[in-house]
């Protein structure tokens, strides 16, 4: 045979996938040139700039890439950039398996399907599944936020994503922030369930240019978004910090937009030195300061009376009660329905008894956050204790359902920095 005719058979074998129309195989439409070669009994392709593959729908370019005929797959390396229909794929290089038409991607992997953006260090693209999955340094752009984390699927058809390692959840619109392992979230929707000890951090600055932070952890703990009204609730071990506020209880709910907390299941608050306890407890905010403080059924309140006789607190308790506050200072206290006050008395900072008082309605009035008044409404009943009969029995006077609970939470907020990366940058 001839060299010439040898010549002509190898570029046959070579070219024709080129012009090939199975639906399942990949065809090269461009490559500014091409080199064929036998490694190890089977023929490859090495196509050097410009390089353009098809198959089906799916449009692939790169600088360079090694065709394997026989596998229908391409290595892939220098600029790759996967079109399927909206979704565009950009990668450093990756590796493209027709059959299973599974996209392999590593170093600086991109992927927008004109919703949402995604990049990471590695990841593999399921064209007829529409599934992403991505690992490494992986972050999620969506108009609800920015996702973190060290691994993610993300389904393209059901707007539903699992992000797992190291996962924070950013929403850029009201400067919250969600820490934890394990995230499922629902892009349709734009709620998601972060579990695995999740802690949340709100940050607001009030009208006096003070920094006020919001932090809550729990076990479990959900962004709902419902009529353009955004829930974080918070459950199961429930602990929280805001300035001088603290509490705990089996479940809460912050209302985002309206600085709003209603916390249920047994749930204790702390402002200041007063201890508050009852059913549900539902807290008011007005321009980032506290503004109202409501407590519904066996409303309790303690604070302590004089440091230096830590024995003795000072209560009030009833069905409910609300606590009116102005600059974070207490400036009203209303209990309401079986209302009952205990309060010690003091003269020249010497003990001087204890005052016990009932009524329907109790109300104490406060200025500069100092008892300056009590009123008491209805069904008046009161009892003077003196001081010969208080002392060394102070615990005797204590009001049913008292308690005083030490260990305040104390939650501080994850080192974790946030980083805003520009992934926008990267269709450039």
């Amino acid at each position: 045979m001839s060299s010439g005719r040898l010549i002509w058979i190898i570029l046959v074998v070579i070219m024709l996938p080129v012009n090939a129309q199975e639906n399942d195989v990949i065809i090269i439409r461009n490559a500014d040139s091409l080199i064929g070669k036998r490694v190890d009994g089977e023929n490859i392709r090495e196509l050097i700039g410009n390089v353009v593959l098809e198959q089906n729908d799916i449009v692939v370019y790169c600088d360079r890439a090694i065709h394997y005929p026989a596998r229908n797959s391409a290595f892939l390396e220098g600029n790759v950039r996967v079109v399927d229909d909206t979704v565009t794929l950009l990668a450093d290089e990756g590796f493209y398996d027709g059959n299973e038409r599974i996209l392999d991607g590593e170093g600086n992997l991109f992927l927008d399907d004109g919703v949402t953006r995604l990049t990471a260090n590695y990841g593999k693209y399921f064209i007829d599944e529409k599934i992403a999955e991505f690992w490494e340094n992986v972050i999620v752009d969506d108009p609800a936020g920015i996702v973190y984390s060290d691994h993610l699927v993300h389904r393209r058809e059901q707007e539903f994503s699992t992000a797992t390692g190291n996962v924070r959840v950013v929403d850029r619109e009201r400067g919250s922030t969600v820490y934890g392992q394990l995230l499922e979230y629902d892009s349709h929707t734009g709620s998601s369930s972060m579990k695995d000890s999740p802690v949340l951090v709100h940050m607001d600055t009030t009208a006096v240019g003070r920094i006020d932070t919001l932090i809550v952890k729990s076990k479990i703990m959900e962004s709902v978004l419902e009529d353009t009204v955004r829930r974080f609730i918070a459950e199961d071990d429930v602990e929280m910090n805001r300035g001088e506020l603290s509490a705990r209880g089996a479940k809460s709910i912050y209302f985002v937009d309206n600085d709003e907390l209603n916390l249920t299941g047994d749930p204790i608050m702390w402002y200041q030195e007063n201890q508050i306890t009852g059913d549900s407890i539902h807290v008011r905010l007005e321009e980032q300061q506290l503004r109202t403080l409501e407590v519904y059924r066996r409303a309790f309140a303690v604070s302590k009376s004089d440091d230096r006789y830590p024995d003795r607190y000072n209560q009030l308790t009833g069905m409910e009660l609300t606590m009116w506050f102005a600059n974070d200072v207490i400036e009203k206290i209303e209990v309401r329905d079986q209302a009952t006050s205990l309060y010690y008395l003091y003269e020249e900072m010497l003990p001087n008894g204890v005052n016990h008082v009932t009524g329907d309605t109790i109300t104490l009035l406060f200025i500069d956050g100092e008892l300056e008044e009590l009123k008491i409404v209805g069904g008046i009943e009161g009892q003077y204790y003196p001081e010969r009969l208080v002392r060394g029995r102070v615990d005797t006077y204590n009001l049913t359902g008292f308690r005083w609970i030490e260990d305040r939470p104390e939650i501080s907020i994850p080192e974790r920095p946030i980083v805003h990366i520009p992934i926008g940058e990267r269709m450039e």
